[in-house]
């Protein structure tokens, strides 16, 4: 029998003793063996904490933000056995504690029960070996639960109380080639649920890090959860919404938003494992350009090193890392290496010997744990230790990791959930492994990818002294990682099934603070067919980070590569991507200021409309339906809200399409639908660029759609694209694009920022409206109107933040 059967077996017995022993848990509590404290938070949200009094058990740190929401003042009346406890500023939120057994709590909003976390069904053990503990949570009135990332399922959490599935397993894991419509444990562990009905939202989030199942429950009064984790606190966080955008928000208030990532990072990125020499690198950018593919990075994986020591180079095939770094620079590309956790045990490597005394993960007899890995005998910092964070962010300085420069501008973690050669433990580190403090590795399993992304962010900050904003991708994650890196789906499959999940899979991120996914296109293992790539790009073209990425043992599949019709196909979608960088950007932007997803189900901007497989929404004003079924000449395309209206783009038709209806839409291989949003004012750049670094000075293409009042209106931001000025200085210019039907005209007026520093460029400006007429007007570079209309080819000024272009 592996672990996983034996911690699913332990998982059943104790759901068994939960039943079993519901008295002597709830008179425990009764008798005040068990401190539970509840707290309200600012801003629609509260903490409850149970804990036994006399209790070692490991509290997580480093997750949630540092300026976590101030404790609110609380009013507190007491009826019988029921304690209400509601803030002195907002009456509408009301946390009451139920004290007869079965002891509970209920966190109630206007009148209306939301969340219900229930002791008949909570069970702490506490020996010297077991330190695991249950609870159930209820989602009163919920018709659906989100959440639960990261597993390869679709959206809802499906029923698994039942026992047609087993329940959800958060353990961060190496899960290569993973089945799809799964509750397996992937690479990513965030424990929070919603509960979602088109009235309201709620939502809960364990702050635990320890191996977690959960059973869900769709058979009771309620939907339930029911988790079970294997050691930890049971501390939680409740949210109250009451709406999609709300519940969203509240968690990443929790637990924090992503930073603007670098221009460049919107881009596409060529990936391989691996690039054998720095020759293949330089041959592949000539052939990007020589075949008109646009690119911003390429990626070097494990092989670059010399032996798998991270940050040393392969003497032999990247002889002169630095010539290689100047080739890239000169056409505007970045590089991006792989650093992972584990490090050759050998006292002639100086990253390894500096810190084999004090900064590595440790047996419980004090020694190093040391395992096998990519290098062969390996061993793994201990990232939950301050000086070893500090120890090994030193190592990304340019003079510690030589033959770097600016140019390599971003760190790839892969293989930290941790992964290890040895299938003992399900390929990862033992759970009995110490870290600093005594802590064992099963409390901080699943943040241990987190912390080293925290500490290469540390690094690369300090490498480039806090002026860029870092760029890391990492396999392993956990709530908050969002703060430190993006992520991808992991070690997919060239398949159908897997196109088909990778929306799912990162919506479900979205919603949970990371923001930043993406999926190995075409697939990491196997060797899609040409039609499964061309609907993978595609489809990739409206995910956040957009890279291809093969494993050793497949065909090459560089986009030059393929026959020319199949080009034709990749280049468009790449073209397509480039095209709405700043869609993308504004976006990226508009989180930092709220925590919103870049990506979003429909439920999200219209909560009475359930999500749709292969659809997603870009902010909420761009609507795509790729193709992801194989062998179809037709699909479905579902458009939301009811008083809504969708312009068709891509087939450069502009047909008109009513929300709350469905179409069965004919398609062949170069289609790929996607829409623009009645009442919308898209800001392009329709220049034709090698790379996002050659179109930033591009002027703008507004797309305008009007709705059937004739009105619209967009975002558009700009800042220098790599410096953390936009957050420190100001130095960014935020502003709303809307069209004045009278003048047929588009104000511009300053949300915020310094409006001096940037000066954007407005080329062209084309309108459609319902009725199926479109009106162009365009400028050449000196203000000359292209087609004999009046258009003005700068802003004139018309008030202190008001700008007026007139038509």
């Amino acid at each position: 029998m592996n672990n996983s059967s034996k911690y699913l077996l332990n998982f059943r017995d104790m759901r068994q003793q939960s039943l079993d022993d519901t008295a002597r848990y709830s008179a425990d509590i009764d008798n005040n063996s068990i401190n539970d404290n509840v707290s309200v938070l600012e801003g629609g949200k509260a903490r409850v904490k149970v804990l036994e009094k006399e209790h070692s058990r490991y509290e997580l740190v480093d997750v949630l933000v540092d300026d976590l929401p101030p404790t609110l003042n609380i009013k507190a009346n007491a009826d019988g056995n029921v304690l209400s406890l509601t803030t002195e500023n907002d009456d509408k939120f009301t946390v009451r504690v139920n004290g007869d057994a079965p002891f509970s709590v209920e966190f109630v909003y206007n009148n209306n029960v939301e969340v219900i976390l229930k002791s008949d069904r909570l069970v702490l053990r506490k020996t010297d070996s077991d330190e695991a503990f249950s609870f159930d949570v209820e989602f009163a009135g919920a018709e659906r639960l989100y959440g639960l990332h990261h597993h390869a399922h679709p959206l809802t959490l499906g029923e698994t109380a039942d026992g047609s599935k087993d329940p959800f397993r958060l353990r961060n894991s190496d899960t290569a080639g993973y089945g799809v419509d799964t509750t397996i444990a992937l690479y990513g562990a965030v424990p929070v649920i919603y509960g979602h009905s088109p009235n309201w939202t709620s939502g809960m989030f364990l702050h635990n890090a320890a191996q977690q199942w959960v059973d869900i429950d769709y058979n009771g009064d309620n939907p339930s959860a029911y988790f079970m984790a294997e050691s930890g606190t049971l501390d939680l966080f409740v949210m109250v919404g009451p709406t999609p955008k709300e519940i969203v928000r509240q968690f990443t208030n929790l637990t924090g938003i992503a930073h603007l990532p670098q221009l460049w990072t919107l881009g596409y990125h060529q990936c391989r494992y691996s690039y054998q020499s720095q020759e293949d690198v330089k041959d592949v950018v000539a052939n990007m350009d020589n075949h008109d593919f646009p690119m911003d990075a390429i990626w070097l994986d494990i092989d670059y090193t010399n032996e798998k020591r991270y940050f040393t180079w392969n003497p032999e095939t990247f002889s002169d890392p630095i010539e290689m770094q100047q080739n890239l620079s000169a056409s505007n590309r970045k590089l991006v290496t792989i650093i992972d956790p584990h490090y050759k045990v050998d006292d002639d490597y100086p990253v390894y010997a500096g810190g084999k005394e004090n900064l590595f993960v440790k047996l419980p007899s004090g020694e190093n744990y040391e395992d096998d890995c990519w290098p062969g005998r390996s061993t793994w910092f201990d990232f939950l230790n301050p000086d070893a964070r500090d120890y090994y962010a030193s190592w990304f300085s340019y003079d510690k990791f030589e033959g770097t420069t600016e140019t390599l501008a971003g760190i790839w973690n892969d293989m930290n959930e941790p992964a290890v050669f040895n299938g003992d433990y399900e390929s990862s580190m033992p759970s009995e492994c110490v870290h600093i403090g005594g802590v064992p590795h099963r409390d901080i399993h699943n943040i241990y990818g987190f912390l080293q992304t925290k500490a290469t962010h540390q690094g690369l900050m300090q490498r480039d002294n806090g002026t860029k904003r870092p760029f890391i991708l990492t396999r392993s994650h956990f709530a908050g990682s969002q703060r430190y890196a993006a992520m991808w789906t992991g070690d997919n499959n060239a398949q159908w099934s897997h196109l088909g999940i990778t929306y799912p899979e990162c919506i479900n991120s979205n919603l949970v603070g990371l923001v930043f996914c993406g999926a190995d296109m075409g697939g990491f293992l196997g060797n899609p067919p040409d039609a499964l790539l061309q609907r993978w790009f595609q489809a990739g073209v409206w995910l956040p980070f957009f890279r291809s990425h093969s494993n050793s043992n497949t065909n090459r599949r560089e986009p030059f590569l393929f026959a020319e019709e199949v080009q034709d196909v990749l280049r468009k979608a790449m073209k397509l991507r480039y095209k709405h960088i700043p869609v993308w950007y504004t976006l990226f932007y508009e989180h930092t200021l709220h925590g919103d997803p870049i990506i979003r189900p429909f439920f999200y901007e219209y909560p009475e409309v359930p999500e749709e497989p292969a659809h997603v929404l870009l902010g909420s004003n761009i609507l795509a339906r790729p193709v992801v079924e194989e062998n179809v000449d037709s699909i479905t395309v579902s458009f939301p809200g009811s008083n809504t209206n969708w312009y068709r783009v891509d087939d450069e038709s502009w047909s008109v399409h009513k929300g709350n209806t469905k179409e069965e839409l004919e398609v062949d291989i170069n289609t790929s639908p996607y829409y623009y949003k009645a009442g919308s004012v898209i800001p392009l750049k329709v220049t034709e660029r090698k790379s996002t670094k050659d179109m930033q000075d591009d002027p703008l293409t507004l797309y305008v759609n009007l709705d059937e009042d004739g009105n619209a209106e967009g975002t558009y931001y700009q800042d220098d694209y790599e410096s953390f000025e936009y957050a420190t200085d100001d130095k960014f210019l935020c502003v709303n694009l809307k069209y004045v039907p009278d003048t047929h005209g588009i104000q511009v007026e300053v949300i915020d920022g310094d409006s001096d520093e940037f000066s954007p460029v407005i080329k062209e400006i084309i309108i459609h409206d319902l009725e199926g007429s479109e009106v162009r007007y365009s400028t050449n570079a000196e203000g000359v109107p292209l087609s004999g209309i009046d258009v003005s080819s700068h802003f004139s000024k018309t008030g202190s933040n008001k700008m007026l272009i007139l038509l």
